[in-house]
């Protein structure tokens, strides 16, 4: 185990020890006004600590930190464990946008509540009652994250400046999700450049860039060491969404905690469909168009995209780039003498792990 597994694996469990602690006081206090409420915020709680999730991003904002002073304060871990609350929130709330039953291993949060309704309940829709009552464990979620970093011991300029950060993630990340959609409802396909801005905001400035940044201005960061980790940040997550993505096809339902044919179901906008669209001809292409994002299609349906995928060169061209987006993250890093030699170490091997990943 290299030292990026191992400090990760800590980090990990202090993080989410603090989160355990934070929200049974918060399903204390909502107890106390409803039974219901601290179902609500048990669910988020249970949502939030799936064992399946790695922390990157709470670990992330730790390597920020100490890219630039060294040792962190202890406080910090309210800052990560405020970033995935704000995890939890996205997710959350991705889930109901892309319909998805599954996520982490166990059943999502609308989907959960659709089944409380039809247990409990007997007025109304239960469909629309999941879907209402994920937005709303979202957003609280989303909400106690502030209160997380409000209630903590850090110097209060330190205190506005990483909501100020989060408010802008928040922001960010909501504009890669709203041309996500846009794009799936497209009636012409999306192209590669389409694609790579989604991944940018959906994903590298969400999950790698924000964290690393946040860590560094809570530093006290140069803008210098801030332009740094963001030209490592944008490769890695492009590297890590479009891994993703590879996964979301050729994993398998135990490895990426949901369904293999979720993605290509959803009809999500990848670097694998684009690719295929582009090198097939023919009746190939015709089929992939029209069959690419129904929900009715069967096993068989689904293991010819996925041949196509394979046949059209779309898989290996999709792993070169995940290997080429690497490569430019690390190289990032070399000889840079804004940021310090434990974190340069830590973030290169984080980029070996990228590329090995298999959930």
């Amino acid at each position: 185990m290299d030292v990026f597994q191992s400090e990760i694996k800590t980090y990990k469990k202090k993080v989410e020890q603090r989160l355990k602690i934070f929200l049974d006081k918060e399903k204390k206090q909502a107890r106390k006004i409803s039974p219901f409420l601290a179902e609500c915020i048990g669910r988020l709680e249970e949502f939030t600590l799936r064992s399946s999730s790695k922390r990157i991003r709470a670990f992330l904002v730790k390597v920020g930190f100490e890219a630039v002073k060294g040792k962190t304060p202890p406080a910090l871990i309210d800052v990560s464990a405020a970033i995935e609350l704000i995890h939890s929130y996205l997710l959350i709330h991705d889930d109901v946008i892309d319909q998805d039953e599954w996520r982490r291993k166990g059943i999502t949060v609308h989907k959960y509540f659709e089944r409380y309704h039809k247990k409990r309940l007997k007025k109304g829709n239960s469909e629309h009652f999941g879907v209402s009552l994920a937005i709303l464990t979202g957003n609280i979620g989303c909400y106690l994250a502030n209160s997380l970093i409000s209630q903590s011991k850090l110097p209060s300029v330190q205190k506005a400046q990483a909501i100020d950060r989060i408010n802008r993630l928040l922001v960010e990340t909501n504009y890669g999700e709203a041309l996500d959609v846009y794009h799936e409802m497209k009636s012409s396909p999306s192209d590669k450049k389409d694609i790579l801005l989604i991944h940018k905001y959906k994903t590298s400035k969400y999950s790698f860039e924000a964290p690393l940044q946040l860590g560094a201005i809570l530093a006290g960061a140069r803008q210098e060491q801030l332009s740094v980790l963001t030209r490592y940040a944008i490769p890695a997550g492009l590297a890590f969404q479009i891994s993703d993505d590879i996964l979301g096809v050729f994993g398998s339902k135990e490895e990426i905690g949901k369904p293999v044919d979720s993605d290509i179901k959803e009809g999500k906008q990848t670097l694998l469909y684009f690719k295929a669209l582009e090198k097939l001809r023919g009746k190939n292409k015709i089929w992939l168009s029209k069959h690419y994002g129904r929900k009715d299609l069967n096993e068989r349906q689904i293991a010819r995209i996925s041949q196509l995928f394979i046949d059209s060169g779309s898989l290996e061209y999709s792993r070169k780039s995940v290997n080429q987006y690497l490569i430019k993250a690390r190289n990032s890093l070399k000889g840079s003498r804004q940021i310090r030699p434990k974190s340069v170490n830590i973030l290169s091997l984080l980029t070996k792990y990228l590329g090995s990943r298999r959930r």
